[in-house]
C-alpha cells in the first residue's frame, strides 16, 4: 500500500503543522520532511518528527509519510501533495528498493517527474504557487492602554426584582502581555497624588506605601493567564498588578483628605483619607480596574445579583449573591463583599482575560483564547 510523502505545510490530526523539511529536496517547492525535522501540535505544542521510511534517508534522516507520528503521537497527514509516494514497506514512488541509495535515487527521480509533471501542467502564463507560511509563534510582546465602561463588559448588577442596574463605570488602565519574552502580564495604573487641606508631604509618602502594600497583599499572586493558540500551543503568564506614581497624564487622580467618611471611586477620582488601611485601597485599587462590589446598599437589605462575563464575552451563569452583609468567616466572603476578607476567585481577573484575548486576536489576526486561573 503506497502512503504519500508529508511535506512542510502538512498537519497532525489533531490540529498543527509541519513547520521543517529537506533544505535541498522538495516536491513542487514544498521540502520533504524527515525524522527529526520541526512540528507544532495543537494540543501538545512543539515536537518533532518521531517515525519515518528507514530505508528511505535524506540528508542522513529517514523520511516521513503519511501515518508517521511525531513525537507528542500525533498522526502526520499528508495532502499538500499527492504526486510522491512510497510502498508501506519503504521503497519509492516507482516501487520497492532495496537500499537507501537506491530508494533515495527513486524519490529524486520522482520528485523530478512530479515537478516536470505539474510545470507542464500548469499554464505558462499562471503566477507561480504562493508557499504556504508556518505560523510565526511567540514573537512579539504586546501592550495596550484599556479604556472602556465595564458595566456591561466586566460584569452587570440586577437588583431584588433582577432588573439590571443601568450604570456607566469607565475605567482606564495599562496591560502588557511579555508574549515572547515570558514573564508577568502586567496590569497598571498612573495615579496622581491630590493632597487636600492639613495633609502633610509624610501623609502622601504613607498613602502611597499604604496603596502599593494592600495591592500586593491582595492582588498579586492570586492568577495566572493562559494564552491559547491554535497554532501555537498554550503560554501561561502570572498576572501582576502595578501603579505607577505620576505628576500628569494620569489614569486616576488619587484625592488624599485628611479625613473622609467613606472611601470610593468616582472615576477618574479616587476618594481616600490618611486613615485608609491597605485592604481599603485593595478594594478601591479592583474598581479602578472595572471590578463590582458584591455587596448591596438597599433599604430593606435585599441582595442584589452580580454576573460576572468570562474572557469569551459570555455571562457566567453562575451569579454572586450581593448580600447586605456577609460575615468575613463566610466561605463566599471575597474582598468585593466583606471588609477584610482577602477572598478572590477567578472571575476577579476575567477582565483582565478579555483585554488580553481581544489585545492578542487583533495583532495576530487569529482566534485564540485565554483563560485565568
Amino acid at each position: 500500500m503506497a502512503r504519500t510523502l508529508v511535506v512542510v505545510g502538512d498537519h497532525l490530526h489533531l490540529g498543527g503543522t509541519v513547520l521543517a523539511g529537506s533544505p535541498f529536496t522538495d516536491i513542487d517547492g514544498r521540502a520533504v520532511a524527515r525524522v527529526n525535522d520541526a512540528v507544532l501540535c495543537s494540543k501538545h505544542g512543539p515536537g518533532v518528527i518521531a517515525s519515518g521510511d528507514a530505508t528511505l534517508i535524506i540528508d542522513g534522516n529517514p523520511v516521513a509519510r503519511h501515518g508517521d507520528k511525531a513525537s507528542c503521537g500525533c498522526t502526520l497527514l499528508a495532502g499538500q501533495q499527492a504526486t510522491v509516494s512510497v510502498e508501506a514497506g519503504g521503497g519509492g514512488g516507482g516501487g520497492g528498493s532495496g537500499g537507501s541509495g537506491n530508494a533515495a535515487a527513486v524519490l529524486a527521480a520522482a520528485v523530478s517527474i512530479a515537478a516536470a509533471v505539474l510545470k507542464a501542467s500548469k499554464p505558462a502564463d499562471a503566477p507561480p504557487a504562493a508557499p504556504e507560511e508556518a505560523p510565526q509563534c511567540w514573537v512579539s510582546d504586546h501592550e495596550a492602554k484599556i479604556a472602556v465602561n465595564a458595566d456591561g463588559r466586566y460584569s452587570e448588577t440586577f437588583d431584588p426584582a433582577g432588573t439590571r442596574y443601568d450604570w456607566t463605570f469607565p475605567v482606564t488602565y495599562s496591560i502588557a502581555v511579555p508574549l515572547r519574552s515570558g514573564g508577568d502580564v502586567v496590569v497598571s495604573i498612573k495615579v496622581r497624588v491630590q493632597p487636600l487641606a492639613g495633609v502633610t508631604a509624610g501623609d502622601v509618602t504613607t498613602a502611597k506605601l499604604r496603596m502599593m502594600e494592600g495591592v500586593d497583599t491582595y492582588w498579586n499572586g492570586k492568577f495566572t493567564l493562559a494564552v491559547n493558540d491554535p497554532q501555537c500551543g498554550t503560554r501561561t503568564f502570572p498576572i501582576r498588578y502595578a501603579i505607577q506614581w505620576v505628576d500628569g497624564g494620569q489614569d486616576y487622580t488619587l484625592q488624599l483628605h485628611k479625613e473622609y467618611d467613606r472611601e470610593m471611586v468616582d472615576p477618574p477620582l479616587v476618594y481616600v483619607a490618611t486613615t485608609t488601611d491597605p485592604w481599603t485601597y485593595a478594594h478601591e485599587f479592583a474598581h479602578t480596574l472595572g471590578l463590582p462590589d458584591e455587596y448591596s446598599e438597599n433599604e430593606d437589605d435585599a441582595s442584589d445579583t452580580v454576573r460576572y462575563i468570562r474572557p469569551d464575552g459570555t455571562v457566567d451563569p453562575v451569579g454572586v449573591e450581593a448580600m447586605a452583609y456577609r460575615d468575613s468567616t463566610d466561605p463566599q466572603a471575597t474582598i468585593m463583599s466583606t471588609y477584610h476578607s482577602a477572598g478572590t476567585h477567578p472571575r476577579h481577573a476575567w477582565n483582565i482575560g478579555r483585554e488580553v484575548q481581544e489585545l492578542l486576536r487583533r495583532e495576530l489576526g487569529r482566534e485564540l483564547t485565554c483563560t485565568v486561573s
